[in-house]
């Protein structure tokens, strides 16, 4: 999928779900192919941390047998991490507590474009 893709989609998402604060799209390795965030946020330091995430949880996933992970959301003190991962992309969205409801619509989304 071309970077201009996967930069229209995120584009669209951030339109459909406004309590949304960031959408940032990475290789497995953690490199930035395209990052949008509301404030001033370190995009490579998310993207590498939440790669992270996602190869450790594999890692669990191969050692009970269960697999490789699909997605996961991370609950912090003051909102959420969504993070969907495939072997060629790791999907990034973040949104603050007021965003708990929207939270499946994102992560259906998400998944839908990891899916392109």
């Amino acid at each position: 999928m071309s970077k201009q893709v996967i930069e229209q989609k995120l584009a669209e998402l951030m339109d459909i779900v406004p309590e949304c604060e960031g959408l940032i799209a990475a290789e497995p390795s953690g490199k930035v192919i395209i990052g949008q965030t509301i404030t001033d946020m370190n995009h490579s330091k998310i993207a590498k941390a939440c790669a992270q995430i996602l190869s450790d949880s594999n890692l669990l996933g191969t050692d009970i047998k269960k697999g490789k992970i699909k997605n996961t959301t991370v609950e912090l003190e003051e909102g959420f991490a969504v993070l969907v991962g495939s072997e060629k992309l790791v999907l990034i969205a973040l949104a603050g507590v007021d965003g708990r409801a929207s939270l499946g619509l994102l992560k259906r989304n998400l998944i839908s474009i990891s899916n392109l």
